[in-house]
């Protein structure tokens, strides 16, 4: 007879938690199309790609070495990884209610009249508990898997703070070399201008230029200075950016400004898929929350149902503390409880509601979130064919006006032109240059946008 009734509790510990009420999870279909265009940017012939780790796709060693400091001291990935954590710690503390709670007990109790003290009364008593509720219809395992897969996305969250550190450390650092190089065009243009002064001084001096010419160059002179003062400026602002992104206010002492290509170009096939985005780390994090919350309906449903428990104690007591151990002064008790669900004012059905609510707006985030990483592809895929025609036709404007300068000064010194047609062609020149260092940085910029779009940047 003992050995059914074990056999029987045994069978019905294991078909404990053997329901799930939990809806049947389908992945949203993209609502995107299904291609980028991009046969313009190809450049490679397969079909698909894997985007290589930042220590890959940027090529220089300065950079490498900032971004790998931001990887130790950035304070958004510190409160990331503490973020896993905690997803952690509360996946382990609601996944300890499906299994079996074990707890002893020990007291003392010392008793006794005032009148005549040495009558004092003593009482030992030592105890096990068990318990543990039946999750025939998967409430703690819907519970459990919810936060398992909140503790997922919490990964894929951290994930994407490292891609967002690594792009955000690279674009500072290229931004502080712009400002660099648009300082030193400032301040060799500033010495251009001086010179052109110095002979515009002369000329007046021996009677050959008028005081009119002479103040366009003094103005044009300071016009420069307050253009170097601008880019001094800018130039301590992405230097104060960089730091922040960093998380440290001393950066290596080689870790100094280049205008070097920083990154790779990257690479991608005629016919790019837009399942590619299903690699992005938001993306992954979404489709975690959204399986979270699908748990949670399960969850939800199994509230409806029956809840069994059963619990157990063994105690014992005696006076003697030598005894406390004997089995004629012990007890056993088994209590198995069934609560039924009758009326609760709705609040049941008013969890299942928001449950399922909550599991609505998982799918449209999830959906959101897949059409802002499409058009974030699909605008730096377009920007990338516009930056290098750009680039392509400044160069050629820049050499076009170098010429024209240099045959303006043959012609002011045959006395061809005046000086203020000089003073256009340097003001031209300068801001050309400018434009052009503006596009070359673009360009860069926009990979890196790429690169971050398609989910690079994870591996170290």
């Amino acid at each position: 007879m003992f050995k059914l009734k074990k056999l029987a509790l045994v069978s019905l510990l294991a078909l404990a938690g053997c329901t799930s009420l939990e809806p049947e999870y389908q992945r949203p279909e993209m609502p995107v199309p299904q291609y980028f265009s991009v046969t313009r940017n190809a450049l490679v012939e397969s079909d698909s790609i894997t985007t290589p780790g930042w220590q890959t796709f940027f090529v220089s060693p300065s950079l490498k070495q900032v971004i790998s400091l931001s990887l130790v001291h950035n304070s958004d990935l510190k409160t990331a990884s503490l973020k896993v954590a905690q997803a952690a710690a509360q996946y382990n503390l609601t996944d300890s209610e499906r299994y079996p709670q074990l707890t002893g007990s020990t007291d003392a109790n010392y008793s006794g009249g005032f009148r005549n003290p040495s009558t004092t009364e003593r009482k030992y008593s030592i105890g096990m508990g068990l318990s543990l509720e039946l999750d025939f219809f998967g409430r703690l395992k819907n519970m459990s898997e919810a936060e398992q897969q909140r503790f997922f996305a919490s990964e894929q969250a951290q994930r994407a703070a490292h891609i967002l550190v690594v792009s955000g450390v690279a674009q500072s650092y290229l931004n502080r070399s712009r400002a660099e190089q648009q300082l030193t065009i400032a301040r060799q243009t500033l010495q251009n201008y001086q010179r052109s002064y110095q002979f515009m001084e002369q000329r007046a001096r021996m009677g050959n230029s008028t005081l009119l010419a002479l103040e366009q160059a003094r103005g044009q002179t300071e016009t420069a200075r307050t253009d170097i003062a601008k880019r001094e400026g800018e130039l301590a602002q992405a230097n104060h950016a960089l730091q922040l992104i960093v998380g440290q206010y001393t950066l290596p002492k080689d870790a100094t400004l280049s205008t070097e290509k920083v990154t790779e170009i990257v690479k991608l096939p005629a016919n790019l898929s837009s399942d590619i985005l299903l690699q992005r780390p938001d993306i992954i994090e979404a489709e975690h929350l959204l399986m979270a919350d699908n748990a949670d309906i399960g969850a939800a449903r199994a509230a409806f149902f029956p809840s069994v428990s059963l619990t157990g104690n063994l105690s014992g007591s005696s006076t003697n503390i030598t005894n406390l151990f004997d089995a004629a002064n012990g007890l056993w008790n088994f209590m198995p409880k069934i609560e039924l669900p009758i009326f609760n004012g709705g609040k049941n059905r008013a969890n299942l509601s928001l449950a399922e609510i909550r599991q609505q707006m998982s799918v449209v985030n999830y959906e959101q979130k897949i059409q802002t990483a499409f058009k974030e592809v699909a605008d730096a895929l377009s920007l990338r064919a516009t930056i290098a025609a750009q680039i392509e036709a400044q160069r050629r404007y820049l050499n076009s006006l170098r010429i024209t300068q240099h045959r303006a000064n043959v012609l002011y010194g045959n006395g061809a032109v005046s000086f203020i047609e000089i003073l256009d062609t340097e003001r031209t020149l300068f801001s050309a240059q400018q434009t052009l260092v503006d596009l070359e940085f673009d360009q860069q910029l926009n990979e890196i946008t790429l690169f971050a779009a398609l989910g690079g940047g994870w591996i170290e």
